[in-house]
């Protein structure tokens, strides 16, 4: 009885594993059709809506509307949201410094699929890191609405331009969660490495 018991408390871990690691996989699907078809998307769509604007900049009906400094910032985000994997890079580099930000790939599957050893531990912890990665891009990508948004004459432009900014900051971090716990830890530890420790990668 003890060792039916035993059984499927173990049989239950390993389940628990699977659904785990099958979702971090998941997710790893999701972020690849977000960079390499809703990102770069996005980013045609605001260059094109730039220039449509640009052409009709000339159209009484639409001189209200429509602000040479609006075009202007969307002819800027909108290459750079269809580079957005670049930017992000660049970023991560400017805030870790580039011996640390070329550790990661800052890309959900270089976690999700990496080996637990059966530790559920390691598997919860990979699929946390992996789901934060995705929310950082999506967030990335909001950033780059915003900015798209700042010379537009019926938004608030500074606030548009501060939420973008919060949210490539925030993005910048949740993308390096990893080595951004690690030196959140260092501060209080004087330990290096000790998140990433945890990482079967």
């Amino acid at each position: 009885m003890k060792d039916d018991i035993i059984g499927g408390i173990q049989n239950s871990v390993g389940n628990a594993i699977d659904y785990f690691l099958n979702f971090g996989k998941e997710i790893s699907v999701l972020q690849d059709v977000l960079l390499t078809l809703i990102v770069p998307g996005v980013g045609i769509l605001i260059s094109a809506g730039a220039v449509r604007d640009f052409m009709r900049m000339k159209n009484p009906i639409h001189q209200n509307k429509v602000t040479t400094s609006s075009v202007a910032i969307r002819f800027v985000i909108g290459p750079a949201t269809v580079q957005l994997v670049i930017l992000m890079r660049a970023m991560a580099e400017s805030v870790f410094g580039h011996e640390v930000a070329s550790k990661s790939t800052m890309k959900a599957l270089s976690y999700s699929g990496a080996p637990t050893g059966g530790d559920p531990t390691a598997a919860l912890l990979i699929v946390i890191v992996s789901f934060l990665i995705f929310v950082g891009w999506v967030t990335a990508l909001r950033s780059m609405l915003a900015f798209s948004r700042v010379g537009h004459p019926q938004e608030n432009g500074y606030q548009m331009f501060r939420s973008g900014a919060a949210r490539l900051v925030a993005a910048t971090f949740l993308c390096m969660f990893q080595f951004a716990l690690d030196d959140v830890i260092a501060s209080f530890t004087g330990k290096t490495g000790v998140f990433s420790s945890q990482l079967t990668l």
